[in-house]
Parts: structure tokens; sequence; C-alpha cells
């Protein structure tokens, strides 16, 4: 079976090693980018199986990544995108879901949720 690839996209030092142990030790390839430009940048160059991208980044949030990829990338943002949140769901739910794209919000998932909600996307 073909090895899945996963660009984690999280400004949080922490949640982004975390992550990223709990993936690799999952079997998958994982790539990170730590806010909204090289996010942007990594997106562009397609062949993910999922993108994991946090909506609060530095210098792009994760909504401007993708309306930027859907106006200079159109083909870019067929991609699996998830976007990862702290923020509250009400707010987020109806912009995100407008957009087609699901969400995780990361304090309601322990590790191995996380896990589990990983592969589940990309079944």
């Amino acid at each position: 079976m073909d090895q899945k690839k996963i660009l984690l996209v999280e400004d949080d030092q922490f949640l982004r090693t975390l992550y990223t142990d709990l993936l690799k030790a999952e079997n998958f390839i994982v790539e990170e980018a730590v806010d909204g430009e090289e996010a942007y940048n990594k997106i562009k160059t397609c062949g993910w199986d999922l993108i994991l991208l946090d909506v609060v980044l530095p210098k792009m949030d994760g909504l401007q990544v993708i309306n930027k990829l859907r106006t200079e990338s159109p083909e870019t943002v067929k991609q699996k995108i998830v976007l990862l949140t702290n923020l509250d769901k009400s707010s987020l739910e109806k912009e995100v879901g407008q957009m087609g794209y699901q969400y995780l919000i990361k304090s309601d998932l322990n590790p191995e949720q996380f896990v589990n909600k990983i592969k589940e996307l990309l079944k």
C-alpha cells in the first residue's frame, strides 16, 4: 500500500511536533509548514493525500490561503483540505461549510482520536 502524504500546517510548535510524531508513527509521510505563505507555496506543488490547515496562522490565515489558491491555482483546491482550529465552532461552521471543507477542533481531540480521524479522512 502506498504511503499517504500529509501536509501539516500548524504554527504552534508543540502541536506541530505532536501531530507529526503521531502521524509518522502510523507510517504517513508528513511535511510541515509553519505559516500561511509557506503553506500556500507547498499546497501549490500538489500531490498531497491530505492537507491539515490551521485556521489561525501568521502571514496569511488558513481561509486566506484557500481563497488565494481558488483564485490563482484552482486545481490545487481539489486536494483534500481539512481545517484545524480551536476557534468557536459556530463562527467557523458557516464559512467553512459554505466553502465545502471539513474542520477538526484541536482541543476536542485527544491524540488517539486525532489519528483515528485522519485515518478515516484518508479512506
